[in-house]
């Protein structure tokens, strides 16, 4: 799969980076979360601060949309460059307990976020109620 990240400047310096992802079946949306990952940790270095905390890892059912960021304790001040993954077509029974698995599966086994004192989290839209993955 040839990967066309477009970058797009937002509001108060951010920067969101984002990726489609043609295809709804398992293998194209393993693609999409290791590409939205390996895209996320290349930015550590720029993004990590001293008071950064989480990876999260936000699923949108409704936009078929991955995002990525890493944040701080509370959850609300986010780094000023965020990775996206916008799945279409996008099958809407996908079981997300698969997409954390996936997610979990290139965390544990990818060394550049290994050197970072970051934890990994998951959310489906209210980032409080995040689960450690």
């Amino acid at each position: 799969m040839t990967l066309q990240w477009n970058e797009q400047a937002q509001q108060e310096g951010t920067v969101l980076y984002t990726l489609d992802c043609a295809g709804n079946d398992e293998d194209a949306i393993k693609a999409g979360v290791e590409a939205a990952l390996e895209k996320a940790v290349s930015l550590l270095d720029r993004n990590v601060r001293d008071d950064s905390r989480y990876l999260l890892c936000e699923w949108n059912a409704d936009a078929a949309r991955l995002q990525v960021v890493v944040s701080d304790d509370s959850k609300t001040k986010d780094a000023p460059e965020v990775v996206e993954c916008r799945f279409e077509p996008f099958d809407a029974a996908l079981d997300v307990a698969l997409l954390q698995f996936l997610i979990r599966d290139y965390l544990t086994t990818c060394t550049a976020f290994l050197g970072w004192s970051l934890l990994a989290a998951f959310h489906e839209g209210d980032r409080q109620r995040s689960r450690l993955l």
